[in-house]
């Protein structure tokens, strides 16, 4: 049995060792949502092993989110389960790196030395590579299962000779996956006794006793047998009632033929005929079409062609022609323009005027471009200018008075006197001067003395009245060219168009000029261009007549054209009216037959017309009695002759299809009667177990006030007569079908045209009674019975009384289940189901929130801390006590 389960490492849980084999019942204490349950529903990766059936909290599945709460990581995130049959062995289980679950077999109890590494901090969780490694260091065997179907192998077996997890009877069968069988089926609604209801718990019935798969099916194979019967049966019938309509029919085909062979010979002579007129036509036509296309060719390859390249000569002449004139017209223009214009000496002078304005002009802007200049600047150009002048007009009046001025004639000898001279004798006005100095020499006489000059003594820079003068000229200069330039900086943008109108001008007038001087060879070109004009004209003149020659042959030729075709039509049509008459005849799609005849052809059409209406006549009415007779017979002869065959060989073998006809109900009967036999056979059997025995064992549990629990079997009654009326096809004989007395094949007959499979819980349905205090009362699993405690109570003795029939009683194979919120269950019920789980071998795990209750052998406390929970016996979480005596 499970001795132990360990989960290491998951999401919430560090450690958790819960140890099974040293007691009868455990109660699992924490807070809500702390994991208690998450713990418990580990025993799915056990029991169950299908991720289908597996049942987690909120009701999730065994998928990859699930599996991920459990094993976070691939390589240290375990659960084990230790277990002893015989002898020790664990299974442990990991996620790999899909997504799934690998599995694997270890020959050794759990020992926690194997999975934990001591180091200064704590204990460590082993890598799953060390701890293989740590095994087989050890001499530990293992080895990893090779799917789910060998774990499920090694889990479950029947009979006790082996060291499976849970020991079997012969009855519990493996479904065809290899990972399912009645057991794992009906152990996931011990996970979670919500999942029980009348539904589940009747599944659960019909899967411990091996009938989920039991069903009768009414196949297409069987539906062939009843319909061929059936067909026999309406086969007969409908010959017998045809006779007349029959012979009738069998009348208007021989009526039939007979139009028949006169059409044939009549379309012989039609086809002679046919031949030789067609062939005189179609000759004649071939001739005419020769005479025509050799006209047409003619026509169109040289009579057309010359026409139309004279009339494109025609039209290049013309376009020449008006091209001509334009270039005559515009060179005349251009000529007389010319003429109009002023003498070339005139236009001469006027361009070397504005060219010489255009300068001017084209320099001052140019200076106020490139020296950007403003019209603020030139002004104080001007203003500058004006001063320099007054203050040089001021110095010239000044400097001709002064004596310094006028004492020499020589600016050399002005200089050296304005050295020994101070200002105020050099300044004072000239009529001082009593004798003007005309030499200079080395002693200087100074009144009644004299002064030896230096000999490098040199004279002071003296300006002169001619320099002012040139410096007065050049101010002036100078004022007048900025008073120029002041108009045009104000408005720049005016005298630039003043510039671009300048030259306009120049080019109107260079223009005029450069024409003045081809008019001589224009003269001459034009009178060029006035005889290319004439020759031109006569060209036009000499392609128009030419042009008109051809079309009048072109129309003779098109008159001819149409008289031809006109007698080529008249034949053809005649040809495709025999030829339509040919077509129409064979699509009667009658064969010829020789005969002679000396009529047109006109006449013989007419005849064949007159006498294939007839036959059709005849046709139709022989065709809808064909119809109805095909109707009635329910056959579909495109050959009427096949179908007289037919039904004169049915009229003489009506006998042998009675005969027939009883040899296929005596075999329809066996094929049902016997299978119907024992689906019902296995139903009583079902129904008797569940009345005697099941009723029985579980009258005997003790839950609360109720006096008892009993199952009620709710038969199908329309289903299960149908059956048994299926089961009695048999002694019929072909008269008895022919009265149309067989309700019983009817019914078959409707089950095996709808398909249908009967399977085993749809012949019946539960009900679940319960008597307390007298009183009957009539539950539904899928509600609530009584208080929360007692009816999850009688939810899960239900299932296990199903389970413990399955199992082998023997205290190494108790099956450990979960049962949650145990609060909810009162005491005297609590120690009545942990008495009903020790009497038939099933460790029960409750959970619950504190306080810890009397009643169970071994306590699990689950607390909170920093980390993931650890919950085992090592870390002080488990209390061992003795159950108490229930008051």
């Amino acid at each position: 049995m499970l001795k132990r389960l360990i989960v290491l490492n998951s999401d919430i849980y560090a450690k958790a060792d819960i140890e099974f084999g040293n007691c009868n019942s455990i109660q699992m204490v924490g807070p809500n949502n702390i994991g208690k349950s998450t713990l418990i529903y580990a025993l799915n990766f056990l029991f169950i092993i299908d991720g289908r059936d597996m049942i987690f909290s909120g009701n999730r599945i065994g998928d990859k989110t699930s599996f991920n709460h459990y094993f976070p990581t691939i390589n240290s995130s375990f659960v084990i389960f230790e277990i002893f049959k015989n002898r020790y062995y664990s299974i442990l289980v990991k996620r790999n790196a899909e997504g799934g679950l690998d599995y694997f077999k270890i020959d050794s109890e759990y020992k926690e030395t194997n999975y934990f590494d001591e180091t200064p901090k704590g204990k460590k969780l082993k890598k799953f590579e060390a701890l293989l490694s740590e095994f087989t260091t050890k001499g530990i065997e293992h080895f990893k299962f090779a799917d789910r179907r060998e774990v499920f192998n090694y889990v479950y077996k029947n009979g006790k000779r082996n060291s499976a997890v849970v020991w079997l009877n012969q009855n519990v069968k493996q479904d065809g996956r290899g990972i399912s069988n009645n057991f794992s089926k009906i152990y996931k609604y011990l996970m979670d006794s919500k999942l029980i209801t009348n539904k589940s718990f009747k599944e659960s019935l019909i899967i411990s006793d091996n009938r989920e798969n039991a069903k009768v099916s009414f196949s297409r194979k069987e539906e062939k047998a009843i319909k061929d019967l059936l067909k026999h049966n309406r086969e007969i019938k409908v010959i017998k009632g045809i006779r007349k309509k029959f012979g009738e029919f069998k009348e208007l085909v021989n009526q039939y033929e007979g139009k028949s062979a006169v059409l044939s010979e009549l379309i012989f002579a039609f086809d002679q005929q046919y031949s030789s007129l067609n062939s005189e036509l179609a000759a004649s036509v071939t001739e005419k079409k020769t005479e025509r296309d050799n006209s047409k060719t003619y026509l169109s390859e040289t009579l057309i062609p010359k026409k139309d390249g004279h009339n494109k000569t025609l039209g290049k002449i013309e376009t020449q022609l008006d091209q001509k004139q334009q270039d005559i017209d515009k060179t005349d223009k251009t000529i007389k323009e010319i003429q109009s214009y002023e003498g070339l000496q005139f236009l001469e002078e006027s361009l070397h005027n504005l060219d010489a304005q255009r300068k001017v002009v084209e320099s001052q802007l140019t200076q106020i471009e490139d020296q950007n200049l403003s019209s603020k600047e030139i002004q104080n150009k001007i203003d500058k200018a004006n001063s320099q002048i007054q203050k040089i007009t001021q110095q010239i009046n000044g400097y001709s008075n002064q004596l310094i001025h006028q004492i020499s004639d020589r600016q050399e000898h002005k200089e050296l006197l304005n050295k020994i001279l101070s200002t105020d004798i050099s300044s004072i006005p000239a009529k001082h001067i009593s004798k003007k100095v005309s030499k200079i020499w080395e002693e200087l006489q100074l009144f009644d003395g004299a002064i030896t000059l230096p000999s490098d003594l040199k004279g002071r820079p003296i300006a002169s009245i001619a320099d002012l003068q040139l410096r007065l000229q050049e101010s002036r200069k100078e004022k007048k060219h900025n008073e120029k330039l002041l108009p045009i900086a104000k408005d720049f943008e005016k005298h630039r168009k003043g510039l671009a109108d300048i030259n306009v001008k120049i080019k109107a007038i260079t223009d005029k000029i450069e024409k003045i001087k081809q008019l001589p060879s224009l003269e001459k070109a034009l009178e060029s261009l006035k005889l290319e004009l004439e020759s031109l004209k006569q060209q036009k003149k000499e392609s128009a007549n030419e042009i008109k020659r051809l079309e009048d042959e072109i129309s003779k030729l098109r008159e001819s054209l149409d008289l031809a075709t006109e007698e080529i039509l008249t034949k053809e049509k005649r040809i495709e009216e025999i030829q339509n008459w040919k077509m129409e005849l064979e699509e009667y799609g009658i064969r010829p037959q020789k005969y002679e005849s000396t009529d047109t052809l006109d006449n013989i059409y007419r005849n064949i017309r007159r006498d294939y209406q007839e036959r059709n006549r005849v046709k139709y009415d022989r065709d809808r009695l064909f119809d109805e007779l095909k109707n009635s017979t329910e056959t579909s002869y495109a050959s009427q002759s096949d179908f007289i065959d037919f039904v004169e060989s049915e009229m003489a073998a009506e006998e042998n299809k009675k005969k027939s006809v009883d040899l296929l109900l005596a075999n329809i009967s066996n094929s049902f009667a016997v299978p119907c036999k024992t689906f019902l056979l296995r139903f009583e059997e079902f129904n008797t177990f569940i009345k005697n025995e099941f009723n029985a064992k579980i009258k005997k549990i003790r839950i609360s006030d109720i006096d008892s629990l009993k199952i009620e079997i709710i038969e199908n009654e329309r289903l299960i007569k149908d059956l048994n009326k299926i089961m009695q096809i048999s002694d019929m004989t072909s008269e008895f079908v022919f009265d149309d007395q067989s309700d019983n094949l009817n019914i078959l007959n409707q089950y095996l045209e709808d398909k249908t499979t009967i399977h085993f819980n749809d012949v019946f349905d539960i009900k679940l009674h319960l008597h307390k205090a007298g009183h009957h009362k009539v539950f539904d699993l899928k509600d609530q019975v009584e208080s929360d405690g007692t009816d999850k109570m009688i939810r899960l003795v239900l299932i296990m009384s199903i389970i413990n029939q399955m199992v082998i009683k023997d205290s190494e194979n108790k099956i450990v289940l979960f049962i949650d919120e145990v609060l909810t269950i009162d005491r005297s019920n609590r120690s009545e189901l942990v008495n009903f789980c020790k009497e038939n071998f099933f460790l029960p795990i409750f959970a619950s929130i504190p306080p810890l209750v009397d009643g169970f052998d071994k306590y699990y406390m689950v607390r909170r801390g920093k980390g993931k929970i650890i919950v085992s016996e090592n870390n002080g979480n488990v209390v061992i006590r003795k159950p108490v005596a229930s008051s």
